[in-house]
C-alpha cells in the first residue's frame, strides 16, 4: 500500500487546490442555496402601488374604464394638466409617473383592435423611483391592450358592452390555496439542489487533484523507479486508483456532510433515512466519472494547467446541464435533449427522486438503480480511453517534455 499513500502525500502536497475546489466551491454552494424550498409557509405580500398622475385629455368612455381599473391597481393622484404642475409632482416625489390619455385614445383604440392596426399608445413620464414607473406604465398599457383585445372578440359589441364585459371580468376574485410546506419537504429540496450543484464541486476537485497526483505517478523518472521495483505494473495501478479512489470519497464524504448540515435535513436522517443514503449513494456513484476523467486526461499526458482548465470548463457544463444553475424545465428542448447525454442529468434524477420520495419502495429503487447504471457506464466508457491512451507508444520527444517540466 506503499503507492497508495503515496498518492496521498501528493494530495496533500496541494492544499491549495483543496482549498479552492473543496472548501471555497463548498461553500458558494451553501450561499447559492439560500432560501431553496423556502422555509415553511411564506406570508403573502401586496403587490406594490405606484403613485399615478393620470391625465384625461380624451373624456371617452374608455379613458373613463382606464382610470376606474387602475384606481383598482394603484394610486391615482389628481394634478392639474398643467406642465409645470405635471414636472413639479415628478420632481417633488408626490408621483412615480405621469401618464397622459391623449385625446381621440378611445376611439383610435376601438377601431385598431377591431381592424388590426397598432394600437395607440399613453404618454408617459417617469419620476425617480425607476421602478415604480415602469410598472404603472406596464400596467396601463396592459389594461389598454385587455380593453382592445375584449373588443375584437366582441366585434359587434358597442364601446359600452365592452367595457360593462371588462368590469364583470375584473370583478371576478380568482380562488387561491395555500400549500403550507414542511419542514422535512423544504430541507429535502434544499439537499437535493446543494447535492445537485456539488456535481460542480466534486467534478473540479476530483479531476484537479486525482489528476495531478496520477499524472505525478506517470511521469518518466517516476515510472522507471516503479518499473524497476519488484511490484507488478497491475498493483501499481490499482494502488494509485485506490488513493485516488480514498480522495474521491473523502471529497464526498465532506459535500455530504456540509450539505446534510447547511440544509437542515439532519432532521430526515430518523424519519428519511434511506431517500437520504440513496440520494448520498447518488453522489457517490457520480464521483466514479471525474475519476475515470481525471485517470484518462493524466494517460493522456495532461499537467495542472490543462486539469484545472478542463475541470473548471466541463465541470461547470455538466453543472449547468444537471440543472444546478437553471432548472431544466426552464430550459429549451434542444438543451434538455443535451443534458440527457451528461452524467449529471442522471444524477440529478436519481436525487431529486430519492429525496422526493415518501418511501423508498421498489419503484424508487429501479429509477435510481437505472440513473446509476447509466452513471457507471459513462465512466466505464472514459476509463476504456484512458485504457487506449495508456497502451499507446510514447514518443522520445513526449518523454524529454515530460522531463523539461
Amino acid at each position: 500500500m506503499n503507492i497508495c499513500k503515496r498518492a496521498l502525500t501528493i494530495a496533500l502536497r496541494h492544499p491549495l487546490y483543496l482549498i479552492i475546489y473543496i472548501g471555497f466551491l463548498s461553500s458558494m454552494g451553501i450561499v447559492l442555496m439560500g432560501e431553496v424550498g423556502g422555509s415553511g409557509a411564506r406570508e403573502a405580500t401586496e403587490v406594490p402601488r405606484a403613485r399615478i398622475a393620470l391625465v384625461d385629455r380624451d373624456g371617452s368612455a374608455v379613458a373613463q374604464s382606464l382610470e376606474e381599473m387602475l384606481s383598482q391597481t394603484d394610486e391615482l393622484i389628481t394634478v392639474a394638466d398643467e406642465p409645470l404642475a405635471l414636472q413639479d409632482a415628478l420632481a417633488t416625489g408626490k408621483a412615480d409617473a405621469v401618464l397622459v390619455i391623449p385625446a381621440g385614445f378611445g376611439d383610435a383604440l376601438m377601431d385598431a383592435a377591431r381592424t388590426g392596426g397598432d394600437l395607440p399608445e399613453l404618454e408617459a413620464a417617469t419620476g425617480g423611483d425607476m421602478q415604480a414607473a415602469a410598472l404603472a406604465s406596464q400596467r396601463a398599457s396592459r389594461t389598454a391592450s385587455l380593453i382592445a383585445s375584449r373588443a375584437a372578440l366582441t366585434s359587434h359589441a358597442s364601446a359600452e358592452q365592452v367595457l360593462d364585459g371588462m368590469r364583470k371580468l375584473s370583478d371576478i376574485a380568482p380562488a387561491v390555496d395555500t400549500i403550507e410546506t414542511t419542514e422535512e419537504s423544504t430541507a429535502a429540496s434544499r439537499l437535493a439542489f446543494y447535492l445537485t450543484f456539488s456535481s460542480y464541486t466534486v467534478t473540479s476537485s476530483i479531476v484537479v487533484v486525482a489528476g495531478v497526483v496520477l499524472s505525478t505517478l506517470n511521469k518518466p523518472d517516476v515510472r522507471r523507479r516503479q518499473l524497476a521495483a519488484p511490484v507488478s505494473s497491475w498493483r501499481m495501478g490499482f494502488e494509485s486508483i485506490a488513493g485516488c479512489a480514498v480522495l474521491a470519497l473523502g471529497v464526498c464524504a465532506w459535500v455530504a456532510l456540509v450539505g446534510i448540515g447547511a440544509s437542515g435535513a439532519g432532521a430526515l436522517l430518523s424519519s428519511a433515512g434511506a431517500q437520504v443514503a440513496l440520494a448520498i449513494a447518488s453522489l457517490c456513484a457520480f464521483a466514479l466519472v471525474p475519476l475515470s476523467l481525471a485517470y484518462t486526461l493524466a494517460q493522456c499526458g495532461f499537467r495542472e494547467e490543462a486539469l484545472n482548465a478542463i475541470a473548471n470548463l466541463g465541470g461547470m457544463v455538466m453543472s449547468f446541464l444537471g440543472g444546478a444553475w437553471v432548472p431544466l424545465s426552464l430550459m429549451g428542448a434542444n438543451v434538455q435533449a443535451v443534458a440527457h447525454f451528461t452524467p449529471t442529468f442522471w444524477m440529478y434524477d436519481a436525487v431529486t427522486c430519492a429525496l422526493g420520495a415518501q418511501e423508498v419502495n421498489a419503484s424508487v429503487l429501479a429509477t435510481v438503480g437505472i440513473d446509476l447504471g447509466i452513471i457507471a457506464l459513462f465512466a466505464v466508457a472514459i476509463v476504456s480511453a484512458g485504457l487506449v491512451a495508456a497502451r499507446l507508444p510514447v514518443s522520445y520527444t513526449h518523454l524529454r517534455a515530460h522531463e523539461t517540466l
